[in-house]
């Protein structure tokens, strides 16, 4: 069995490919050129370019696809992956993709639709925002309302079910909500840290960031909606999956 990872080079992809590896099986890491991450082989692939991406996988077993992160074009990059005609694809899409005031869950909710009208054997996974991403420090600033509830969830936790289902026989058509075990605001994790939060004017952050088009205008809504309606999520799915209780934003932290 060898097992390819799309953008393998991020953080979700050095994570799975990190878990398939504690499994014992062989990984193909597809990353851009220049990037290095510990697999069995790289290859380096242009993810918009469907030649390229046929002979990245020509002889996997299993792909698992994670697009740039808010890419404008992620449907096509996945229409790219199911040309390849790999036999199993599981697919890294986003908690409650069907939110068409985020243009980047709304692209992936149209990537889950090439899956859906597709031959694959495929699994949709859809994680919440990581535990990881709310770093230490002592005041955490985000463009959003620091009282809005997430159920944030460990990266860790989503690559162990990504291994999972890679690996494993029985998760053929399903899609997955991966929601961490509580509904947290920032300033709940905050509070865990001994920390401050504090609400960025979103309006700054769009002034500020050196993002541009589609990314800038892509993030700019989901902070927006953020701000309204949090992201909730319900762990019972993940908490089967693992055949634990999902892991906790205290325990990431401590961790």
């Amino acid at each position: 069995m060898v097992i390819a990872v799309t953008g393998a080079a991020g953080k979700t992809g050095r994570a799975v490919l990190a878990a398939l590896a504690a499994r014992g099986v062989e990984t193909r890491a597809l990353v851009r050129p220049g990037q290095v991450v510990e697999a069995t082989e790289t290859v380096h692939v242009d993810l918009a370019d469907a030649s390229q991406v046929a002979t990245a996988l020509d002889g996997v077993s299993a792909v698992y696809v994670i697009a740039p992160n808010v890419h404008p074009s992620e449907p096509s990059l996945v229409a790219n992956v199911l040309a390849a005609d790999v036999p199993r694809v599981v697919y890294h899409s986003v908690l409650h993709p069907a939110i068409e005031a985020m243009p980047h869950h709304w692209a992936k909710a149209r990537s889950e639709e090439l899956l859906l009208a597709s031959s694959a054997d495929w699994t949709i996974l859809q994680p919440c925002a990581y535990a990881q991403n709310l770093q230490p420090a002592p005041v955490l600033q985000v463009p959003y309302s620091v009282d809005a509830r997430f159920a944030f969830v460990d990266l860790l936790d989503v690559a162990f079910v990504a291994a999972r289902v890679l690996t494993e026989s029985g998760h053929s058509y399903a899609t997955y909500q991966l929601a961490g075990p509580e509904l947290l605001s920032v300033s709940d994790v905050a509070a865990l840290l001994g920390a401050r939060a504090e609400r960025v004017d979103p309006n700054d952050w769009y002034l500020d960031t050196p993002l541009r088009g589609y990314a800038r205008d892509a993030l700019g809504a989901m902070f927006l909606y953020y701000d309204a309606h949090g992201l909730p999520g319900n762990a019972s799915t993940l908490a089967t999956l693992l055949a634990r209780e999902p892991t906790r934003m205290s325990e990431v932290l401590a961790r």
